[in-house]
């Protein structure tokens, strides 16, 4: 058996720092080694809160998965949401100088694609291979290298975000003592753990519901072709229940998720509790009707926005398999039946993925079981889905190639000063 790729990735949300480690074996073998999660709050709609707090929570989180895996952490991969991504489908085009395309062509075309859509306050954070076009053929394919051609398109779906958020998250990380190796949109992450390949090929949306923001993305045979975030999610529904109800928002947050339903058949209207008010030092009667009604107006407005987006694109009559959805505010009960009438379509939840598996190297039956219980958890799934990610064909045809272009190109003049160094002595 080969020596396993020890992989990193924390993933920034809305309500926690998490870590995850993982010894990447291959694609269908990814076994988790360690991980944290460490609640935190400075980190909202993509933009950093309290600088000091969040490099705090990710510095314990890191060290908490360093822990339990016994290892170093020295690069991460990190995820996250921020309604500051602009997406784009691009297409990058090059002439063959050889009549034989190289891995320096297909770079070639990315830039090309970028210099077409990249402004200089704008950073790709992260980018799809969609297909390749050789000489105006009408079938694309997906690797082009080594084949004869006089022309090449490459075409993509470009994520991009401002160059100064960026630079905050990348020094916030290094300050930390780890370097960011990739960043990708949590959409795109979550998509890999909870997307199945027939939904991928005959059209699909992820609707990833945070805590602040609402990551959605779009695949059509077996391409992405969307990516947005919305700046409306599950906190934004406490919110409501706060000002609407007069109670904190920790009270509006427990009315959440142990009383709140957004399924009009699956409640009695005529059915009425107490809260207890802290602030007032009193308890409110609240109707369930009432409290239906408020969520629910919150969650037909994320619906609501998605699906007009979508119909703009032009994408809502492609989606064969309908929508999947995930995240922490997709718990809400009730959602799946709203959701089927306000997208007209057919809608599940994700389901857990088989590839990820608990393992303990030094066969620790205690720390084992630990972090069994802990990959069942939801709130790692994002995570999860960055490790399948870094071995997908989508990674391993876009990012990676140019990756490794870059790798030949710095092998290649190590090589010539080498041999200069040679003929010198």
């Amino acid at each position: 058996m080969k020596n396993p790729d020890l992989i990193v990735v924390i993933h920034l949300s809305a309500t926690a720092v998490h870590t995850v480690i993982g010894q990447i074996f291959d694609a269908q073998d990814i076994r988790i080694i360690g991980i944290s999660s460490v609640k935190n709050y400075d980190f909202s709609q993509g933009a950093i809160r309290h600088r000091e707090r969040l490099k705090a929570a990710i510095k314990q989180s890191i060290q908490e998965a360093e822990d339990m895996a016994n290892c170093r952490i020295n690069s991460v991969w990190l995820s996250f949401s921020t309604p500051e991504l602009v997406s784009i489908n691009s297409a990058g085009k090059v002439k063959i100088e050889t009549e034989t395309v190289r891995a320096k062509d297909i770079v070639a075309a990315l830039t090309d694609a970028k210099n077409k859509n990249l402004s200089d306050n704008m950073y790709l954070m992260s980018y799809v291979q969609q297909g390749i076009v050789l000489d105006d053929n009408e079938e694309m394919i997906d690797d082009a290298i080594g084949m004869q051609a006089n022309d090449l398109m490459v075409l993509y779906h470009l994520m991009m975000m401002p160059v100064r958020s960026r630079q905050n998250l990348q020094k916030l990380l290094q300050e930390c003592d780890v370097s960011v190796e990739q960043m990708l949109f949590d959409a795109v992450s979550s998509a890999e753990y909870g997307l199945l390949p027939d939904e991928r090929f005959h059209g699909v949306c992820l609707i990833d519901i945070g805590s602040s923001t609402t990551s959605v993305c779009v695949y059509s045979d077996n391409k992405l072709v969307y990516t947005a975030c919305f700046d409306e999610a599950g906190h934004h529904a406490t919110m409501d229940i706060s000002v609407l109800l007069e109670v904190s928002i920790a009270e509006a947050e427990a009315l959440k998720k142990n009383q709140a339903s957004v399924d009009r058949f699956g409640i009695d209207a005529s059915q009425f509790f107490s809260v207890r008010r802290s602030q007032y030092n009193d308890e409110k009667t609240v109707n369930m009707q009432q409290l239906l009604e408020i969520v629910e107006a919150r969650y037909l407005s994320i619906l609501a926005n998605i699906k007009n987006d979508l119909d703009q694109a032009g994408l809502s009559e492609f989606l064969k398999q309908g929508y999947v959805l995930t995240g922490g505010g997709a718990e809400m009960k009730g959602l799946v039946p709203l959701a089927k009438k306000v997208l007209a379509n057919k809608v599940h939840k994700v389901n857990q993925h088989p590839a990820i598996t608990a393992y303990s190297q030094y066969g620790e039956d205690d720390k084992l079981k630990h972090i069994a219980a802990l990959i069942t958890q939801r709130k790692y799934q994002t995570a999860f889905g960055t490790l399948l990610y870094t071995q997908s064909d989508t990674f391993y045809h876009s990012e990676k190639s140019v990756v490794t272009e870059n790798e030949s190109t710095f092998k290649n003049t190590f090589q010539r000063f080498e041999r200069f160094l040679k003929e010198m002595f």
